[in-house]
């Protein structure tokens, strides 16, 4: 199989990663496939250890964070069409069987394809202009969709049909499990990924502080930078962590040491978080989980069991369940063991390679198979008669 993928970014975020988690698989299957996206950001280098090729899309890179503006949409209209041209001249080249668009904003790139056409929803699609771009992109062409969760495939519920959506949970791999063994009457508690409004880092800090009135004594270790967010909020975060213990420690280049230094993980996401990439990632590495009941979250933790869910999607609640894990360390030992069977179950990064790769052959095969069925009519046309 020959697969042409389309992303918005080259820089490691989430729809990245996973994307970097397919790469085995498809050096496995013998699949050929060309990366194409903005940039020239870390991953790129992960896909050519697998001989996946690198091209460059030209434009749709240089937006505002957050918030867009007109010139940012005007630039966008001037940037696609380019894009297009450039993408489908590669096509023409490659010849792909499939095009996997890794993104909602280069959607639009792919239209023009003649093969099968994969969008990866990653996340919901809370912006109208993500939503506009995406319906407009389905009515066009038919499209398959995989969604990163039954709350991130919800845009397409009326767009597609059921059998054209596939949910399939992102996987990630061994982290090592630890065992939970407190070490000192100090709880640290971290936060990991990128620093933005959605992620609720200012939120965490509240809590922190409300902890700190209670009694607890509390370190708050903050892992990431403010990839892909509205600029200014990590200096707000940094001002608000003023007068409590709390360290900035950057990128985590190695996620798994991260989680085994901290006694819980903090996911106090927005409502629009689909799959939150770090919660599996905590459920291998055994480090309880205590997050906002939101998005796409309540899927990945059963309440009590793997994780802990507040009550309401605030910094007193977090902090309510924050102190109840730190009273009993117990609790934070079943949570850690049962979310380590639940990572086995569901979220091994294997399942998620054969889930996502499998789909795809099963696209291929059936447009293979409609297009020999489409010319067995004018075959039997054209045989001569006996």
């Amino acid at each position: 199989m020959n697969i042409l993928i389309l992303d918005q970014f080259s820089e490691p975020g989430g729809a990245q990663l996973c994307l970097r988690d397919l790469a085995p698989e498809i050096a496995r299957r013998g699949w050929r496939a060309t990366f194409v996206a903005p940039g020239d950001g870390a991953i790129r280098d992960s896909l050519r250890e697998y001989g996946i090729r690198n091209e460059q899309l030209p434009g749709i890179a240089a937006y505002s964070n957050g918030r867009k503006t007109i010139r940012d949409v005007a630039n966008y209209a001037l940037d696609i069409p380019r894009a297009i041209l450039s993408t489908r001249r590669l096509s023409r080249e490659i010849r792909p069987d499939l095009v996997y668009v890794n993104g909602p904003r280069v959607l639009p790139v792919s239209m023009l394809s003649g093969c099968p056409i994969v969008f990866h929803a990653h996340n919901h699609l809370s912006k109208g202009y993500a939503r506009a771009i995406a319906a407009a992109c389905v009515r066009y062409r038919h499209v398959e969709v995989i969604a990163a969760s039954r709350f991130a495939g919800r845009a397409f519920d009326r767009l597609i049909a059921a059998e054209s959506m596939r949910v399939i949970y992102s996987g990630v791999p061994d982290l090592a499990f630890v065992p939970r063994r407190r070490q000192s009457d100090v709880i640290r508690i971290g936060i990991i990924g990128r620093i933005a409004p959605e992620k609720g880092h200012l939120e965490l800090m509240h809590a922190a502080k409300l902890l700190l009135a209670m009694g607890h004594r509390t370190e708050l270790v903050i892992y990431g930078t403010s990839m892909f967010s509205e600029s200014g909020y990590e200096a707000r975060v940094q001002t608000a962590g003023a007068g409590i213990p709390v360290h900035f420690a950057g990128w985590a280049q190695d996620v798994a040491a991260a989680l085994h230094e901290i006694d819980v993980l903090a996911v106090p996401s927005g409502y629009i978080d689909a799959a939150p990439r770090v919660i599996m990632e905590a459920l291998s590495a055994g480090t309880p989980v205590v997050a906002y009941p939101s998005g796409g979250i309540p899927e990945l933790i059963h309440d009590g069991r793997t994780g802990l869910l507040t009550e309401q999607p605030t910094p007193e609640s977090l902090a309510r369940s924050i102190g109840k894990l730190r009273a009993d360390p117990a609790l934070a030992s079943r949570l850690a063991e049962a979310g380590r069977r639940e990572w086995e179950a569901r979220f091994r990064v294997e399942r998620y390679q054969r889930g996502v790769c499998d789909f795809f052959e099963s696209i291929v095969t059936a447009r293979a198979g409609c297009a020999v069925s489409a010319a067995l009519p004018q075959a039997y046309e054209r045989a001569p008669a006996d």
